[in-house]
């Protein structure tokens, strides 16, 4: 039967691998660049949910420990494996430091709301080009969104595995609550059986004095006394 913890722990794992790709693409790309800052949204979301992911793998292996349900040697196996999650979690942190420090201050400030001042990209063009980069910036975002509707996909993706794993763990219970109902009539009917075989062999003991008792007083009066 699959562990669904050590599937969660196997999903972050793979997470973290998707967020470190994210991370070298966004490297590659130039700074200020519409491409950049669309990488840098979709890094900082699927950071969120990673943390998430980090927390619950955490907080249910805690719950497995307190509860019993694996042994103590496993639980520490397993608590290894989240100080790597955790270790992989912060060096990411770092990276991604690292990699926003040089256009931070850009990705702040929502364009909607900066000031007037003109930067270097948009010098120059004209009303058809301004209008071409305002598009390409709604597109950008509707890739970000897009991302992060496959993040609330996958995540409900993880809720149907699980609640299909407790079904599963619901059907065992079942089968083993029937299994012990009808053992349990099968040792009642068994012993009822028991019961009515000492009783006959208790009857048949008696008839048989009864027919060599009926025998001696036959055999008594049969032979005559001696004068």
């Amino acid at each position: 039967m699959s562990d669904i913890w050590l599937q969660n722990y196997e999903s972050c794992k793979n997470y973290a691998q998707e967020i470190n790709q994210k991370i070298n693409e966004l490297k590659k790309l130039p700074n200020g660049s519409p491409q950049r800052a669309k990488v840098s949204s979709i890094i900082r979301t699927m950071m969120t949910e990673f943390n998430k992911d980090v927390d619950k793998l955490s907080s249910d292996l805690s719950n497995q420990s307190r509860n019993g349900s694996i042994t103590t040697g496993e639980a520490n196996r397993r608590r290894t494996l989240v100080d790597t999650i955790k270790q992989s979690k912060e060096e990411i942190e770092t990276v991604m430091k690292e990699s926003f420090n040089t256009y931070a201050s850009r990705d702040r400030i929502d364009p909607r709301f900066a000031t007037a001042t003109e930067s270097e990209h948009t010098q120059g063009l004209t009303n058809e080009e301004f209008a071409g980069l305002r598009s390409n910036l709604r597109k950008n975002n509707d890739e970000a969104i897009e991302a992060l509707q496959a993040i609330v996909k996958r995540q409900k993706e993880i809720g149907i595995a699980m609640n299909s794993e407790v079904d599963r763990h619901n059907e065992i219970i079942d089968t083993i609550t029937d299994r012990t109902g009808l053992l349990d009539s099968r040792v009642k009917r068994q012993t009822m059986f028991v019961k009515t075989i000492d009783r006959k062999s208790s009857a048949l003991g008696l008839w048989v004095i009864i027919i060599l008792l009926f025998v001696a007083i036959i055999v008594i009066v049969a032979i005559p006394f001696k004068k």
